[in-house]
């Protein structure tokens, strides 16, 4: 099974403020991605390793701590 961000998205849109990143558009823009790929991403709906390392690695969180095997 992949990976997939265990933090809640409450947890994570606050990091995001804490990094001055504003809207789920502003942190696909910084991926170089869709809008709708973050959403679906956050959401469960898409799955991508690559995609949240970058996540990770952005919002300066340990990859281990933002992800975790889920079914």
């Amino acid at each position: 099974m992949l990976p997939m961000l265990a933090m809640h998205w409450v947890k994570i849109k606050i990091r995001m403020l804490e990094r001055g990143i504003y809207s789920q558009k502003a942190l696909a823009k910084r991926l170089g991605v869709n809008p709708s790929t973050v959403t679906r991403l956050l959401k469960g709906q898409r799955k991508s390793r690559r995609l949240q390392r970058q996540i990770a690695e952005i919002l300066e969180l340990p990859i281990g701590a933002t992800m975790s095997d889920r079914k």
